[in-house]
Parts: C-alpha cells; structure tokens; sequence
C-alpha cells in the first residue's frame, strides 16, 4: 500500500516546474514541499511515520444530505442510535478494559460526549467506563424500524479527541455479514473511518496527532483479513475539531481528513451491502486515572448519497 502512495505522490511531483535555477515564492514552496511530502513518504516505508493526507479535495457537490444528526435534542435519538455491545438503556458490558454503559453518553451545547472515566460508583462496581453507540436497527431499543443503514455514498463526522493513552476513539462502518466466515468483502465488512493507536507516547511516539484507517473483511475469526491504509497527521485533533470523511461506491473506498483526500482501496472487493455507523470510546491497558474523565466530543455525523 505504502509503494503505491510513493508512486501516486511521486507522479505528481515530477508534473512540477524545477527546470529553472532561479523560482518565484510560489515554486519554492512547492519544492519545499516536495521534499516534505518525500520525507514521509520514507519515513512511512522504513519506520510506518504518519503522512500529512495529499490527495484531491472533496467535491462534495456531487452528494446530497440525506441522514444526519446534530445532536441538538438535548439527548441522545434513540430512534437514531442504540448501544454499541450495549443491549438496553440501563444494560452495562465489557469491553477490553472498560464496561461499556450509556450513562457514559450525554449531549452538552449540542455536542455528543461519551466519556471515559473510572467511578468508584459505576454499576459494576469501582472500573473503568466508556461506551460505543451504533445505528443498526438491530441494536435499536425502540423498534426494528428505526436506526440508520446506506449503500454507497460519503459519510462524515466532525469530532475533537481525547487527550492521554489507552483511548481509541473511533468512526467506523459495519454490517451483520462481517460476522461471517467469508473471504470477500463484498457481503460484509467493517471501514475504520478512524481511530488512534493507544498510546502516542513513549516507544509509539510517532503516532501521536495522527489517525488511521483500516478495511477488514471475513469475520474476526480464522478467515479474518484487513489492510491498513497508514498513519496520517490531524491538525491538533486532541485541541480542535477535525472533519473525517469516508466516500464508498461500487468501485472503490476513500477516506478524507479535512477534506483533502488521504487514502483509497478496493481492498478484498467493495462491499455491496449496507452498512451502520459506530461511534465510540475504547479503553485499553494504557490508560490511567490521572488521565481522566476524558471525552470523545462529536459535533455532527452526516451521511450523503450521489446525486
């Protein structure tokens, strides 16, 4: 994968003007950048650095809005979303080293929070909590009907991270067939939109202020196979808010950060069925108390087809 963004990147460059000694302003940021843009393209070969997303811009003119929510209720849509490994209002389960509750969700000034925290009060006891949403209609407490599936189309949340170690934040897709034992991703899959490596410090370092994106297929079991698209640099995602978009069609998956374009694949064969939309808040062995409550901050999720 990384081979085929040198050569993508690499194309592009050779199209620049460098057959003059002397360049105007521009041309010499455009040199400079050149040598950045290669920088880490090697860094990323040799040693899986982050890149800085160098793609087309989105041109979003060619979708339509048709499902969104802007988390202006003042409480979670349970008509939208229901638990993520959560099976009721009040049902609390484990997963990794949180348990996973809605008592962890809230809408504050319009925004969606799902905080991680440890309580000595929580309702297993003295743990760590977080919690993931989803909207399957399968997973939702207030009827089949409801919930939120798309075919194709572009998808994108605008969010602010948690700061600290051992926490994934993350936007992803999936649908029932990912649960099956097959080897194509055509009748189920699960698209990493985004999520963070746990622990940004120390050995892993290089991974802080940056997200990746991920495609797995056939089941999580023996058949299991995914490809990581890489690391890609966010503009202060733990300080500020930042756009991740995911564009599906019948031919191939892209992703977005900010709108600039940072990956593309067909990876194990485009899927060719729905897919619901995750949000949540992982918890893992690197996390400490000193690092919390932390919160996963979400202002908008927006789902589009082609026009």
């Amino acid at each position: 994968m990384f081979t085929r963004r040198v050569l993508t990147v690499l194309l592009r460059i050779l199209k620049l003007p460098c057959n003059r000694f002397v360049v105007s302003a521009a041309g010499f940021k455009k040199v400079t950048a050149f040598f950045v843009v290669l920088f880490q393209l090697f860094g990323a070969l040799l040693f899986d650095w982050p890149t800085t997303p160098d793609g087309p811009d989105l041109d979003l003119s060619k979708f339509e809005l048709v499902w969104q929510d802007e988390f202006d209720g003042g409480a979670l849509d349970l008509e939208k979303w229901g638990g993520h490994y959560v099976y009721g209002v009040n049902d609390c389960q484990p997963r990794d080293t949180a348990w996973w509750t809605l008592d962890q969700v809230s809408i504050v000034d319009n925004q969606l929070v799902i905080t991680a925290d440890f309580r000595e009060d929580g309702p297993r006891g003295a743990k760590y909590y977080s919690c993931g949403i989803d909207t399957s209609p399968l997973h939702s407490f207030v009827g089949r009907d409801k919930g939120y599936e798309q075919l194709y189309g572009y998808f994108e949340v605008r969010a602010k991270l948690p700061r600290g170690d051992g926490f994934n934040p993350a936007f992803w897709l999936l649908c029932e067939g990912m649960f099956e034992d097959v080897t194509t991703g055509v009748t189920g899959c699960e698209i990493d939109v985004f999520e963070t490596k746990t622990n940004p410090s120390g050995k892993y370092k290089r991974w802080k202020d940056s997200v990746y994106h991920t495609v797995h297929v056939g089941s999580y079991d023996a058949f299991h196979r995914s490809e990581m698209q890489g690391h890609f640099y966010v503009d202060n995602p733990t300080v500020q808010f930042n756009t991740y978009g995911f564009e599906w069609n019948e031919n191939e998956y892209i992703w977005y950060i900010n709108g600039v374009e940072s990956a593309r694949t067909s990876f194990a064969g485009v899927c060719r069925v729905p897919l619901y939309l995750i949000l949540s808040l992982g918890v893992d062995e690197y996390v400490n108390k000193e690092q919390l409550p932390a919160e996963f901050v979400i202002d908008y999720v927006r789902a589009y087809q082609y026009k």
